[in-house]
């Protein structure tokens, strides 16, 4: 039972510092058609007390994506993004210097993912 405790506190603690994803390395498809990420999406990150509202603006030409993103306002995860689509996958790096976010799955109407706050799941707007 300690052992297993002890395995979840280090899967809890890479899922909220975005070193894990949920995604299944299966459920991203790098070789499928290109997913189409363009758009304006919102929804929250993170989990409890610690949720922050997420929206992020992207435009898509071929595989390369740009825009914008804001988490709950925080510095070290808000501003212009650039990156790329891969199937399904998308891969996106912040312009500020803060690096890279853990890739993300995006289908028709959602992006899911787990970044630095946690589970993020985000829907298109209409």
């Amino acid at each position: 039972m300690r052992k297993l405790a002890g395995s979840l506190v280090v899967v809890l603690a890479l899922a909220f510092t975005g070193c894990a994803s949920l995604e299944s390395p299966s459920s991203l498809n790098t070789s499928a058609p290109l997913a189409n990420a363009t758009g304006a999406w919102s929804g929250w990150a993170g989990v409890g007390g610690e949720a922050a509202p997420v929206s992020l603006n992207l435009s898509q030409s071929g595989s390369n994506v740009k825009g914008d993103i804001d988490v709950g306002g925080r510095p070290d995860l808000t501003g212009p993004v650039v990156g790329t689509v891969q199937g399904n996958a998308l891969s996106l790096s912040l312009q500020s210097g803060f690096g890279s976010l853990p890739v993300m799955k995006v289908s028709q109407d959602q992006i899911s993912g787990v970044i630095l706050l946690g589970p993020m799941t985000l829907t298109r707007g209409k």
